[in-house]
């Protein structure tokens, strides 16, 4: 194979018109599949169209339109939500969300088109009597009351109302709520235009048992964007700032610093990519080493891209670290090859055959670790989350795509232009101020380590088994747990507003259960009412950690009941029979039929429970989610002889965000384990011996472990992004190793001298060794700057993983070599 490899340079430099011509062909093709890249930032996008999750949340949607929405908590610097003041501005946001319309131009659009409905202290709906009608009024109405008679009126009956505390305005009512609904996820995908009528629209699509659910737009994040521009501009509004703080939560709130953190990686990036080209030119001193790298990196990430774009695969906010994995293993490769003709010409050998040399040196090892990271990143694709499968197979089309342009455009490039001129060669002396004056001293220290290790290799193995031991006891001790807010800064103002939601408000975040009995008029059968009831009580009680309220026809119901009732306590309940529970429920829809469509459809057949979530990680909710699975199967049990079709499914935005870190918890330990197995099989089928294999693993799986060892001793849970790190870790660490091992294995075939090969090894595959590790290490460790936790710890944990497998490779392998001496099957060697 070496000699396949040998002969690549010639064959290209013979063929130099036809290959330009092809790579130019294919570059066309590639930045015209850049133009067909989809970007999907939804959590939707996060699922199969045919995931039970995702079915379950496009049926809800179909019924009762989108829970996308923006919830404000505002805090009146008066202190207090009643007061005349606050009410005044409260009622001018209000107002200007609703009828924004009023103040737009012929022929201009707003994106507060995309708001459906707002609520709040101000417009909230309170159910009143007036002799046998039942009616619905805004709590305060269009004017606020000045007396403090009348102040005190509105604040006992919201205080009497279950409904609106915590929904509205805090215990103490120094904070207030503005619930803001959108279309957001709610519009169909053959929806022609958007209009206010959009989700009123979706209660007259006609769906069967067997249909299938309508498919909606994913929402454009420019679209959050948009909206929350405007609703800011309200917000800004002198007359309503000077009297309210604001504090925003959702997806259209999250929009903007989604942006940022956007924003700074790609700045990370940049970084990274000066920094490296610095560290290029630092140890070849060669504008053609920096120029050269940094092309196959640029070039690769233009083929994965375009391919990517052709394929019709979605681009989520997983592109950047696929991007910076592209910019590690790219300059991996180039450095390999770069450092090992440098070295072949500063040793006196032309430029022609020291070409051939380095591909016949470095070609095997290119393809062997271009085979591991391909194997270590498409063990990621085993979990069912759609943006991990696309990073996994964007993620291996860069690797490949690397290593083609390294094996085929980067021996013509060195032609061009090489790190040492063809016609001289460079002695080394010590005015020599190029290349030369870092590779004598890393070569002169690389001298050192197998004479040292010679001496004790156990005493260089034992510490690195400790180590293994350590690791794998901390791996055991990591919790997998995705904080949603884990992505943001800490000192961020959204994460802020999600903890002022928290603490003083309903929450930030919702969970739906979506219930359709199969049958209509279900929903009037107080068996049903009762049973949803006792569940709704359940999940308060004993989940009062996480559930801070929960809303449904049964609340309505109970509340309608006891108005019509003369307001007597003992009626907040379900009427008995189904001819009272009917009757109640039809005088609720004359009062107020729209929030009679949001809570049951017109059949009685279809309802849902919101429930309000306090912010906690999918550790404790993917227990949580289990129990409360289990009580629902307990509730239909009770209704199983009288509606045996019935299901419930648990939905929503975020149950759909801990759902797919439920997928990543299941799949994690096998994911780990098939990249663990594959690259073992590589190893061994590559060096033809178990022994070798296990040797050149070990070194490997060190790096990968502590990596979990580390996050499990120090309490820091894996999360989408470390979760990552074990696959890729084998994937990117074996690089050195295989080079390693290939170079030895060739050495040894020289004089079968043990001591002898390793010293060559460490002299002519040392340097790579060290250098990659700085790029990679580099490459990683730059993101542990990043102000969101989530990445920060994936760019600490990383390089940390790249310079231990650096260490590894430097001492622990060659202790291994040197106290079990493997023999390689002679027909690997070539």
């Amino acid at each position: 194979m070496s000699q396949h490899f040998e002969s690549v340079p010639d064959a290209l430099r013979k063929r130099r018109l036809l290959f330009g011509i092809v790579f130019l062909a294919l570059v066309a093709g590639a930045i015209l599949g850049m133009g067909k890249l989809r970007m999907d930032m939804t959590i939707e996008g996060w699922f199969h169209k045919e995931d039970p999750t995702l079915v379950a949340f496009h049926r809800y949607h179909e019924q009762f339109g989108s829970e996308d929405g923006v919830y404000i908590i505002y805090k009146p610097k008066d202190g207090d939500v009643f007061s005349t003041t606050s009410l005044q501005a409260l009622i001018g946001v209000q107002n200007d969300l609703i009828n924004f319309r009023k103040n737009l131009k012929e022929g201009e659009e707003s994106a507060l088109k995309h708001i459906v409905n707002v609520k709040t202290l101000a417009n909230a709906s309170v159910l009143t009597v007036d002799g046998d009608v039942l009616s619905a009024r805004a709590l305060v109405g269009d004017t606020a009351p000045t007396s403090p008679e009348a102040i005190a009126e509105i604040r006992a009956i919201a205080e009497a109302e279950k409904q609106l505390p915590l929904q509205f305005f805090s215990r103490d009512h120094k904070y207030g709520g503005i619930h803001i609904e959108t279309d957001f996820g709610a519009i169909p995908v053959d929806a022609e235009e958007v209009t206010e009528d959009t989700v009123l629209s979706l209660d007259e699509v006609e769906t069967t048992e067997d249909d299938k659910p309508v498919e909606f737009k994913p929402t454009d994040q420019a679209d959050y964007l948009k909206l929350f521009e405007e609703i800011k501009k309200i917000l800004a509004k002198p007359e309503y700032a000077k009297h309210l703080d604001y504090y925003a939560v959702g997806n259209t709130a999250a929009a903007e610093h989604d942006v940022k953190m956007t924003e700074e990686m790609g700045m990370l990036y940049l970084a990274a990519f000066a920094i490296i080209m610095l560290l290029l030119w630092f140890l070849f001193r060669s504008v053609s080493a920096v120029a050269w790298s940094m092309l196959i990196v640029i070039l690769t990430t233009v083929f994965t891209l375009g391919v990517t774009g052709w394929l019709g695969l979605t681009v989520t906010g997983f592109l950047i670290l696929t991007i910076f994995l592209i910019l590690t293993v790219g300059v991996a490769d180039s450095v390999h090859t770069l450092t090992s003709y440098t070295r072949l010409r500063t040793s006196g050998i032309d430029h022609s055959t020291a070409l051939r040399r380095t591909y016949k040196f470095t070609g095997v090892a290119l393809l062997l670790t271009g085979i591991t990271n391909m194997t270590g990143t498409m063990a990621l694709n085993i979990t069912p989350v759609v943006p991990i499968q696309n990073f996994a197979i964007m993620s291996t089309l860069g690797i490949l795509f690397a290593l083609l342009l390294t094996f085929y455009l980067l021996p013509m490039l060195i032609d061009i232009w090489p790190t040492v001129s063809k016609k001289k060669v460079v002695v080394v002396t010590t005015e020599n101020k190029r290349f030369l004056d870092v590779l004598p001293s890393l070569k002169s220290a690389l001298e050192k380590v197998v004479p040292l290790v010679e001496k004790r290799p156990v005493a260089f193995i034992i510490p690195f088994v400790l180590l293994l031991i350590v690791s794998i006891y901390g791996a055991s001790q990591v919790k997998i747990n995705s904080q949603i807010l884990d992505q943001y800064p800490e000192d961020s103002t959204f994460t802020k507003s999600v903890q002022v939601a928290d603490e003083h408000m309903m929450g930030a975040y919702t969970m739906v259960l979506y219930l359709d009995f199969k049958e209509d008029f279900a929903l009037q059968d107080p068996a049903v009412l009762k049973a949803m009831e006792a569940l709704q009580e359940k999940f308060k009680t004993k989940y009062e950690k996480y559930v801070v309220t929960t809303h449904s026809i049964v609340d309505v119901a109970k509340d309608a009941n006891r108005k019509l009732n003369g307001n007597a306590p003992e009626y907040e309940r379900i009427p008995d029979t189904r001819e009272m529970l009917t009757q109640t429920l039809y005088m609720f829809n004359n009062a107020n039929p729209s929030e009679r469509q949001r809570l049951v459809d017109d059949s009685y057949r279809k309802a849902n429970i919101k429930i309000s979530l306090h912010s906690y990680g999918s550790y404790e909710y993917s227990e949580v989610f289990k129990q409360m699975r289990a009580d629902i199967d307990e509730m239909m049990v009770q209704l199983k002889a009288e509606y045996p079709k019935t299901e419930v499914s648990i939905t929503g935005i975020f149950a759909l965000a801990m759902q797919a870190a439920q997928y990543i918890t299941e799949n994690q330990a096998t994911t780990f384990g098939i990249a663990l197995v594959a690259v073992s099989i590589i190893l061994l089928l590559v060096f033809g011996s178990i022994k070798v294999g296990l040797i050149a693993l070990l070194p490997n799986l060190i790096p990968a472990l502590l990596t979990l060892g580390v996050l499990g001793i120090t309490g820091v849970p894996l999360d989408f992004f470390t979760m990552m790190l074990a696959p890729i870790i084998i994937g990117i660490s074996i690089d050195d190793t295989v080079h390693f091992m290939s170079t030895y294995q060739m050495q040894l075939e020289e004089d079968g001298d043990v001591n002898a090969a390793l010293r060559r090894t460490m002299a002519e595959a040392g340097p790579g060794v060290v250098f990659t590790s700085l790029i990679l290490g580099l490459g990683f460790g730059i993101m542990a700057v990043a102000s969101a936790a989530g990445t920060s710890n994936m760019g600490k944990f990383g390089a940390l993983a790249i310079f231990v497998g650096m260490l590894n490779d430097l001492f622990l392998l060659p202790a291994l070599l040197l106290k079990f001496k493997p023999k390689f099957n002679k027909e690997n060697v070539a």
